[in-house]
C-alpha cells in the first residue's frame, strides 16, 4: 500500500535530501512525498490529507515544528512524526517527545540514522495494522459465532448487518419467535462504534403495563408509592450504547406516543419530573407480528412504525433456511454435550434427514431444545432417527387409536381445583380454562396472564385464535 509522507522544512536541501532518500530505496520509491516550506503550509496540508509519516523542522517561519506536532497530536494521532533540529541533546529529545514525536533527528542528517528510524516506524505501523486486523477478526468471530449457517438468506442478512452496524440508524428486526432476532440485534450493537457502551435489553411483552414506563424512562424519588430513591431507566443506562425493545408490538398506544417523542427529541423524562434528560441511545426493535397489519388494526402507531422502520431486517423461519440445519445441528450437539457434561455425540445421516424434513414451528429455539433432549435421553454415541421420535409425536404424525380412553385435566370453577374429565381435547380445555379465568378476573388480561403463568402476549395470541374480542362475555 502506497504511504503518504510530508516533509516540512524551510531548507530546500533538507527537503530534497529526504525525498531522494525515499526514491533511492525500491520498496519506498512509490511512496507519495509532499513538501512544505513552513509550519502553516504543513498544517494546511494535514487538514486536507491523511499522512502516514511527517518530518518537520523545529524552527520554521510563521509556525514552528512544535506547532505542527501539536496539531498532529490533536487531529491525527495515528500519524507518526519525526522532529528535525539543528540543536541536539536531551532538551530537544524532551521537546519532541512532549509533543508526540516518534523520534528526532539532529542536522546534518545521517542517511544511516534516517534509514534506521524510517525502517522502525514502518515496521511498527505494519505491526499495529496487523494487530488491528487480528482484533477485528477476533471480534467478528466472537459476535458471529452465535449466528450459525451458510445459506444465501442468512448471508444476505449478515451483509445487511455489516452495512447498518457502523451507523446510528434505528433498526427493526421482524420474524417468528425463535428465529434469532435478539442475536442479530446483539451483532449490530457489538459490530458498531457503540460496542463499548451498554447493550440494554427489555422485553416489552414480559413487563406489566403499569411498570414498563418506569423501566424505560426511570423515576424520581417519591414519584409513586415505593419510589424510595431516584432510579435511572433503561434508556439512560443505554446512553452511548444501544437499547433492544424486544417484541415492541406489545407496547400500549400511550407508551408508543412517549417512545415516539424519545426518538424525535433524543431525550427522556423520568416519572415524577418535567425535566428532560438528553440521551444518545441507538434503538433496535423486534417484533414477531406484522407491524403493518397492526397499524391497519389500530394497535400500533403509524408514525412510530415509520420511525422504527428505517432499516428493516426480516428473519425467515427455519423451514426456509433448511440449508443451515446441518451446521446448526453440529453446533448444538457440541454445545449441549459440553455444557451438560454429556459424552461427545454425532448424528446419523438418517436422523439428519428427519430434522431437515421437519417443519420446525418453533424455529431455531425448537431445534436447539430437540437436540438437547435427544442428547440427554440417548446414551449412544450416535443420535439416530429413533432419538427424535418425539418430533413426530409433537407434529401429530403418529396414528392414534380413537377408541383409546383418555383422561385429561380441566378447570373446575366451583372449587378452583384441577379435576379429571374424559374425551376432551387439550385445545378445548385450554380455551375453557383461559376464558373462565378471564371471567374471574373481570376481563383483566394482565391478572389472567399472571394467574395462568403466561405472558400477556401469549394470552392475546390465544384469544386471537379463539376469535374473542375485548369486552365480550365469556
Amino acid at each position: 500500500m502506497q504511504k503518504q509522507i510530508l516533509v516540512a522544512d524551510d531548507e530546500s536541501l533538507i527537503r530534497d535530501f529526504i525525498s531522494s532518500f525515499f526514491a533511492s530505496i525500491p520498496e519506498y520509491s512509490e511512496y507519495k512525498i509532499d513538501m512544505s516550506v513552513n509550519g502553516e503550509d504543513a498544517i494546511a496540508k494535514i487538514k486536507n490529507k491523511k499522512y502516514d509519516l511527517i518530518f518537520t523542522d523545529l524552527k520554521m517561519p510563521i509556525k514552528t515544528g512544535l506547532d505542527v506536532l501539536k496539531y498532529v497530536a490533536e487531529h491525527s494521532p495515528d500519524t507518526d512524526t519525526v522532529l528535525l533540529t539543528a540543536y541536539g541533546g536531551p532538551e530537544s529529545a524532551a521537546q519532541a517527545m512532549a509533543y508526540g514525536a516518534y523520534e528526532y533527528i539532529t542536522k546534518p542528517i545521517s542517511i544511516e540514522e534516517l534509514e534506521m528510524i524510517v525502517k522502525h516506524i514502518f515496521e511498527r505501523q505494519a505491526l499495529i495494522a496487523e494487530n488491528q486486523k487480528l482484533q477485528k477478526t477476533i471480534k467478528d468471530a466472537q459476535h458471529y459465532s452465535k449466528i450459525i449457517g451458510k445459506s444465501k438468506r442468512l448471508s444476505d442478512i449478515m451483509d445487511l448487518v455489516k452495512m447498518v452496524a457502523p451507523t446510528n440508524s434505528t433498526v427493526l428486526i421482524t420474524g417468528e419467535s425463535g428465529t434469532g432476532k435478539e442475536l442479530i440485534a446483539e451483532a449490530i450493537h457489538m459490530l458498531s462504534p457503540r460496542n463499548k457502551g451498554n447493550f440494554i435489553k427489555i422485553n416489552c411483552a414480559a413487563i406489566p403495563e403499569s411498570l414498563i414506563e418506569s423501566e424505560l424512562f426511570g423515576f424520581e424519588k417519591g414519584a409513586f408509592t415505593g419510589a424510595i430513591k431516584s432510579t435511572r431507566g433503561k434508556f439512560e443506562l443505554a446512553d452511548k450504547g444501544s437499547i433492544l425493545l424486544d417484541e415492541i408490538s406489545e407496547m400500549n398506544l400511550d407508551l408508543q406516543a412517549k417512545l415516539l417523542r424519545v426518538i424525535q427529541e433524543r431525550e427522556i423524562v423520568r416519572i415524577g419530573t418535567e425535566m428532560p434528560i438528553k440521551i444518545d441511545t441507538r434503538i433496535i426493535a423486534t417484533s414477531n407480528r406484522d407491524l403493518v397489519e397492526e397499524v391497519n388494526k389500530g394497535n400500533f402507531r403509524e408514525d412510530l412504525f415509520f420511525r422504527l422502520n428505517i432499516v428493516p431486517i426480516h428473519l425467515p423461519s427455519l423451514k426456509y433456511r433448511k440449508d443451515d440445519i446441518p451446521n446448526l445441528v453440529e453446533n448444538f450437539i457440541k454445545k449441549v454435550c459440553f455444557e451438560l457434561g454429556v459424552n461427545k455425540k454425532s448424528i446419523s445421516q438418517e436422523a439428519l434427514n428427519l430434522l431437515m424434513d421437519y417443519s420446525w414451528p418453533g424455529n431455531i429455539r425448537e431445534l436447539q431444545n430437540a437436540i438437547e433432549r435427544a442428547c440427554i435421553t440417548n446414551p449412544d454415541a450416535v443420535l439416530k432417527k429413533d432419538s427424535f421420535l418425539f418430533l413426530s409425536q409433537q407434529a401429530g404424525r403418529f396414528d392414534k387409536n380413537d377408541n383409546d380412553e383418555k383422561t385429561e385435566i380441566c378447570y373446575n370453577e366451583d372449587d378452583d381445583n384441577w379435576v379429571n374429565i374424559d374425551n376432551k381435547t387439550i385445545e378445548r380445555i385450554e380455551k375453557e380454562v383461559i376464558l373462565k379465568t378471564l371471567n374471574k378476573t373481570g376481563n383483566s388480561r394482565q391478572d389472567t396472564a399472571r394467574i395462568l403463568g403466561i405472558t400477556t402476549r401469549t394470552l392475546r395470541n390465544k384469544l386471537d385464535i379463539y376469535n374473542v374480542e375485548d369486552g365480550e362475555n365469556y
